[in-house]
């Protein structure tokens, strides 16, 4: 089967190996961060590039935070002296906790499989993102290069065919 299709079925049977209550969204961690990253880069021929990368840490390329709000830490109560030393250094970013973990520490065989057909999911995404864009990049070179060959030759019809 394909990981998706396969994902939910073993999905369904770990609710019934632990019972619905014991798998549902009741169970997910009250912070949520992503296990990966779709990032997108451009190529020098102007093809897209697609990659998949760990969704902790810092991405320079990220706006800003990504809870709102758009302030780091304590406020500052009315009052109080600021500090007007060095920022504390910030601690090094440490990978998301493993979802699974929120289900209980012995979850069965059929949870992670359905995790590891999930994943292989986003992975296969991420492939075929990065083939589309491939061939949507090659159909526009050859439009162009079509396109060029029959300015050249100057046997367009009405249409835009190329007549021979």
């Amino acid at each position: 089967m394909s990981p998706p299709p396969q994902g939910w079925l073993s999905l369904s049977q770990a609710r019934y190996a632990l019972g619905c209550p014991r798998v549902s969204a009741l169970q997910y961690g009250a912070t949520m961060e992503p296990r990966s990253r779709l990032r997108h880069r451009q190529d020098p021929g102007g093809a897209p590039r697609f990659e998949e990368v760990p969704g902790w840490g810092g991405d320079p390329e990220d706006v800003g935070p990504q809870l709102g709000g758009g302030h780091e830490g304590l406020r500052q109560r009315r009052g109080q002296e600021e500090n007007l030393g060095p920022p504390p250094p910030k601690a090094p970013p440490r990978p998301p906790q493993d979802p699974l973990t929120w289900f209980g520490v012995l979850v069965p065989r059929s949870l992670r499989q359905a995790q590891g057909s999930f994943v292989e999911g986003v992975r296969l995404a991420v492939e075929l993102a990065g083939l589309q864009g491939a061939a949507c990049c090659a159909a526009r070179r050859y439009r162009e290069l079509l396109r060029g060959a029959v300015t050249s030759r100057g046997d367009v019809t009405g249409r835009g065919d190329v007549t021979r």
